[in-house]
């Protein structure tokens, strides 16, 4: 329920605040003097849309808070749990702040928000009934969820959707695989020739860094020879070789540390010395005789470089990149052969599905067709109570056939995301008239009472606390706009109710009564609200009923209608 509304220098107010009580709370006034600004704040708690226009002129921000009681609203104190706000009781608090700077805030019991979980919150909260609800009413898409609400079934047609949109996954799944089937083959082939192109090539790893060192030593195999078997032979075999003179060097020690024990020492290392040239020398000779000097050996090295900068082009940054990506070509070959299977699994799992879903379709078109035809019932009772009393009100519902097994859609047919069942209303306004389109012929006064009607029949399904009805007076008045009048109490018996309007044989019957007005103060307009008392609302109803030209009898008119309200 909205327990109070704070406004600050939004539009044409300067500072508003009011306190609505249960039942049925009446804001009345003068056009133009603020009472669809208030319908407009109230709208801004719903998360509709805001702008800096909206400020009042030479201000840089508007404030609109609401505290509503949240009582019994599962709903909400769920969605608030799920976001970690705390509300501490009951009461719950919105604030939002319209910045010129474009910096506007939402605050949900004073922490942060956004505008789709204030969205989310606003359908539990307030339900606004006017020029956009009627616009609704012509919407004929919208038929449906106004038969579904009063009927119960959408708790049936939430599973229907949940299953519909599992099929319409699988359907996606299965077309994706259906257009990589059709590229299958050529794909196929690209990938076989990429991994048989990459098998010839025999690569391994680390062969790119072995090559690029032969290369080097092929290519300087004579220098490597005249280097290295050079120096074996003069170690080892020229006329006067290093060893041979070193050796008699040894020999010569060896009998001096025959005389001389204290040179054992030199003459070991000299030996040491011996045995190390002996073996570079012999290593050296083993060097020289593998040098590669075979002809054509430093072609196919270049040749085989070659190659794998080729590949490298196209497969990879190098000879291991080139081996991971055939892996993955490999991979890929075997997907291929198994997506055929895929496809077969997908359309018997669609089939399956597609006969599920008719059932439930058939189960709430069968429950749609009972309760339309209460609907109709119900709604031209109403519309007999506020001056429709000739109207026929007919609920146009079509149903789909069911179509073959083996159709293109695997048994889905024409069924949509709400069953197997179209809806629209007709009416009939007038006696001996065809029944055409609700959209088509209703003027603003009949819309406007449908409306009431239709709110009248669900109230007992909405979880919404609170109703706002704006323009429900549209084109009626007199014994008509009393009946409307008494619908709206009736409504208040359950809910809470605010209704704007201009009509007195509304306003009597209301619980609360605010006066909206519009003064200059300080040469600037300001709307202004007063919560009227009795006596105070006796001369509301009164202006209401004379206008200008306000009588004894206009004033004993007034004050019989209250009293007339407050008996019924």
């Amino acid at each position: 329920m909205l327990c109070d509304l704070f406004i600050k220098d939004f539009a044409i107010i300067d500072a508003l605040h009011l306190s609505f009580s249960r039942g049925l709370n009446i804001l009345s006034g003068e056009t133009g003097a603020g009472k669809s600004i208030i319908v407009g704040a109230l709208n801004i708690m719903l998360g509709g849309r805001v702008s800096a226009d909206l400020i009042r002129t030479g201000k840089d921000e508007a404030i609109v808070e609401a505290l509503f009681s949240i009582e019994g609203c599962d709903e909400v104190k769920q969605s608030l749990h799920a976001w970690g706000v705390h509300t501490g009781g009951d009461q719950l608090v919105i604030r939002r702040i319209i910045s010129k700077s474009g910096k506007n805030k939402v605050f949900i019991s004073d922490q942060l928000a956004t505008i789709q979980m204030l969205t989310q919150l606003g359908g539990y909260l307030l339900d606004i009934s006017g020029q956009y609800s009627q616009q609704l009413l012509l919407q004929t898409e919208r038929h449906l969820d106004i038969l579904d609400t009063y009927g119960g079934l959408l708790p049936l047609r939430s599973r229907y959707q949940e299953g519909f949109d599992e099929f319409a996954l699988n359907a996606q799944d299965l077309a994706s695989l259906v257009n990589a089937e059709r590229d299958k083959e050529h794909r196929k082939e690209l990938l076989a020739f990429q991994n048989e192109e990459i098998e010839k090539a025999q690569f391994s790893a680390g062969e790119e860094d072995a090559l690029l060192n032969e290369r080097k030593i092929v290519a300087n195999a004579e220098r490597l020879y005249e280097r290295t078997y050079g120096v074996y032979t003069s170690i080892y075999e020229a006329e006067n070789p290093l060893l041979g003179a070193l050796k008699k060097s040894v020999a010569a020690v060896a009998e001096a540390a025959a005389i001389d024990t204290g040179l054992n020492s030199l003459k070991e290392n000299l030996n040491s010395i011996v045995i190390s040239l002996e073996d570079a020398a012999l290593s050296l000779r083993a060097y020289a005789d593998k040098i590669p000097v075979e002809p054509g050996r430093l072609e196919h090295v270049e040749n085989r470089l070659a190659e794998i900068q080729r590949m490298k082009k196209k497969y990879g940054k190098s000879v291991a990149e080139i081996l991971l990506y055939q892996e993955e070509i490999q991979k890929q070959l075997k997907s291929i052969e198994s997506s055929s299977q895929r496809v077969e699994e997908l359309k018997k799992e669609l089939q399956k599905r597609s006969g599920e879903l008719w059932k439930i379709a058939e189960e709430l078109s069968e429950k749609r067709t009972k309760a339309a035809s209460r609907l109709k019932k119900n709604i031209e009772t109403e519309l007999a109570t506020i001056g429709m009393g000739k109207t026929e009100f007919l609920t146009m519902l079509e149903k789909v056939e069911k179509p073959s097994a083996d159709d293109a859609t695997f048994g889905l047919g024409r069924l949509h995301s709400r069953g197997m069942d179209s809806l629209e209303y007709y009416i009939a306004p007038n006696v001996g008239e065809e029944p055409r389109p609700l959209s088509r012929i209703a003027s603003g006064g009949e819309l406007s009472r449908i409306v009431l009607a239709i709110k009248m029949i669900l109230a007992s399904h909405y979880h919404v606390a609170t109703l706002l009805f704006d323009e429900v007076d549209t084109g009626i008045g007199g014994a008509v706009a009393e009946a409307v009048g008494e619908k709206l109490k009736e409504i208040a018996k359950t809910h809470q109710v605010l209704c704007i309007t201009h009509l007195p044989q509304i306003a009597c019957f209301g619980t609360t009564h605010f006066s909206v007005q519009k003064n200059i103060q300080n040469d600037r307009t300001v709307t202004a609200v007063q919560l009227l008392d009795k006596d105070e609302r006796v001369e509301e109803i009164t202006r209401m009923l004379g206008g200008k030209q306000i009588s004894d009898t206009t004033r004993a008119h007034a004050l019989e209608m209250l009293k007339d309200a407050g008996r019924g």
